[in-house]
């Protein structure tokens, strides 16, 4: 399944036999101005991946960005974090239940000797892990910074910065609970999404002076816990020196975001739209390729009905022209008429 983010349009949805990386190649291949993807860490997807970087190198053509999903990422960092309070809660109770047996047998006049050893070695094991279990929570908040297109302190990110603040985390990020989250936190197509913003921006041709102005805003605007007199006062001042300098910068400004806003990190359409695939089929005894083109047609067709997309179509997002005609009505075209009242100009997938 692929999803074009921006017009949420299901591009293409096959049964295979196989999710393999030469299938995937395959269906990449189909896309020639497809320029970036977003993906999980499935083993097929990446080498396909791989495979149609290969293949565009080979063919001298433009390269293909490779993202690592970011939902992935934090969910697997989120569950580690649990398993991690989990064990340090259970030890916890074992202490716990290890000195109410020790207390017992005080009140009861019963010898204690030889029960001290064991119930220090559990408390410092509870200890140990809850300490453990802080460390970890407060590394794994300072790495879920760094996949921020701007810093804690509102300036952007980039992916030193990123690199430089997991660097530091994965210290505490230790155990089997956590491998697979550090895995992904030191894979290189995880800060695709930081080289994507600052290439794009600096596409935008502006003054670094400027751009420098429009960012601090812009981080500011989208961190409003940072909101205090200093800073209200501080965004005047880089508001009247933009004033100056470009007196257009609202209209720069607005070019800005929507850099900010075309940069996706995360594959959460897909999901969306694979849930609603799911639900359908779970409705059938037997999903056919032919019904799941239906489906695929029906949801391009659909108008969205809330949302900065409301009352537009995917395909009508993605910039194709097709009748103003409701699902049925659409079905009824003939070929050759269909093929007149269509309209695809070129857009990158």
């Amino acid at each position: 399944m692929v999803v074009e983010p921006e017009s949420l349009c299901w591009v293409t949805g096959r049964m295979v036999k196989a999710r393999d990386g030469v299938t995937w190649a395959g269906e990449f291949a189909r896309l020639p101005a497809l320029e970036a993807v977003v993906r999980d860490d499935g083993t097929g997807l990446g080498r396909g991946v791989k495979l149609e970087r290969a293949r565009r190198r080979a063919g001298g053509l433009p390269d293909l960005d490779d993202t690592l999903d970011v939902f992935h990422t934090l969910r697997e960092g989120g569950r580690a974090l649990r398993k991690t309070w989990a064990a340090a809660t259970r030890a916890l109770g074992r202490g716990d239940a290890a000195q109410k047996g020790f207390d017992a047998r005080a009140r009861q006049g019963q010898s204690r000797q030889g029960h001290g050893a064991p119930l220090n070695r559990l408390w410092r094991q509870a200890q140990r892990l809850w300490d453990q279990a802080e460390a970890a929570e407060m590394a794994w908040k300072q790495a879920r910074s760094a996949f921020e297109l701007f810093t804690p302190e509102g300036r952007l990110n980039d992916r030193a910065q990123a690199e430089a603040v997991v660097a530091a985390a994965l210290p505490h990020l230790g155990g089997a609970a956590w491998a697979k989250t550090r895995r992904l936190l030191l894979r290189r197509e995880s800060f695709t999404s930081l080289d994507q913003v600052q290439e794009r921006l600096t596409g935008l041709g502006l003054d670094p002076d400027v751009l420098s102005a429009l960012l601090d805003l812009e981080g500011l605007r989208r961190q409003p816990r940072r909101l205090s007199t200093a800073t209200r006062t501080w965004a005047l001042v880089r508001t009247v020196q933009l004033t100056k300098a470009c007196p257009e910068w609202r209209d720069e400004a607005s070019r800005v975001r929507t850099v900010l806003r075309g940069v996706w990190r995360a594959s959460s359409p897909v999901e969306c739209v694979n849930s609603v695939a799911r639900m359908q089929q779970a409705r059938h005894r037997k999903m056919t390729q032919k019904l799941l083109d239906l489906k695929r047609l029906y949801w391009n067709l659909r108008r969205f009905r809330t949302g900065h997309r409301k009352g537009r179509t995917p395909y009508g997002r993605l910039g194709l022209n097709v009748p103003d005609l409701s699902f049925w009505e659409f079905l009824k075209l003939a070929p050759d008429q269909l093929r007149q009242e269509l309209s695809a100009p070129e857009h990158p997938l």
